[in-house]
């Protein structure tokens, strides 16, 4: 299991949840790691690739042949996939560094272009998941019930998480709606261990913001909504989103609004 790695051409996901009912992330996943193929990037997956705790047997077994097909091709091609753990696939980590497709990691800090990133998926720093990890995952298996018969109260919970967030004490360089203040203080946190940028999923909010000591924070969000990614060329981190439709496109940069 590695922790630090140097790479010059890196492209983030996270949270694609493969296997969720709710989860239409294959297609556009699969077209991901060819073009990234082609691109010349590696691939990190920042946790929640893959879904059991609100798996769909069936789901997943539909998802995952034709994404493992898409992992073996690229990582063929002599890239490399790395593989940040999340909460809801924690329980895969043997699983998956036993398949040997990816390199599995707890974290990542990377080196790339002279600057050094930390890569994490965040769930730790989440004040429910941390003060009461086994209610959360309780309550998380029973959201599962209510997504499969209607997906669309997934979308009205993002809403709601965006809203609430409005009340929050605004800071200087801003901070990524809809997230708890917490996520941003552990990335100041880790930002003053010496990292010029700090990546996060898990909270499936997309978005950047300037920390006081001028590093970056990014959280990649997540593929159930959208396809939000984050590009880092020789230490220049850009969050974008992939569009499937129309690759000439795909390079362009994100916006927050409709995210």
């Amino acid at each position: 299991m590695i922790t630090e790695i140097r790479d010059r051409k890196l492209v983030v996901i996270s949270d694609l949840h493969l296997g969720n009912p709710f989860s239409k992330a294959k297609n556009p996943t699969v077209e991901f790691f060819h073009w990234a193929a082609r691109e010349g990037y590696d691939i990190v997956i920042n946790g929640d690739g893959f879904e059991i705790a609100q798996v769909s047997f069936s789901k997943i077994a539909r998802d995952v042949p034709e994404v493992f097909h898409a992992i073996k091709s690229f990582t063929g091609s002599g890239r490399n996939l790395y593989y940040v753990i999340g909460n809801h696939d924690i329980v895969l980590e043997n699983f998956l560094n036993d398949w040997g497709g990816f390199k599995m990691a707890p974290f990542l800090n990377v080196w790339s272009g002279g600057k050094r990133m930390r890569i994490e998926h965040g769930h730790l720093y989440d004040p429910f998941f941390a003060n009461h990890p086994e209610l959360y995952e309780i309550l998380t298996m029973i959201a599962g019930i209510p997504l499969s018969l209607n997906p669309s109260l997934y979308k009205l919970w993002i809403k709601f998480e965006k809203f609430k967030s409005r009340f929050h004490k605004k800071p200087d360089g801003g901070s990524i709606p809809g997230e708890s203040p917490a996520f941003r203080e552990a990335a100041i946190e880790l930002s003053e261990r010496g990292f010029d940028s700090i990546i996060f999923g898990h909270t499936h909010h997309a978005g950047h913001a300037v920390l006081p000591n001028g590093a970056d924070y990014f959280n990649t969000g997540s593929w159930l909504m959208g396809t939000p990614y984050l590009e880092i060329n020789e230490g220049l981190c850009e969050l974008k989103r992939w569009d499937r439709h129309a690759l000439q496109t795909a390079r362009k940069p994100f916006a927050l609004t409709g995210s």
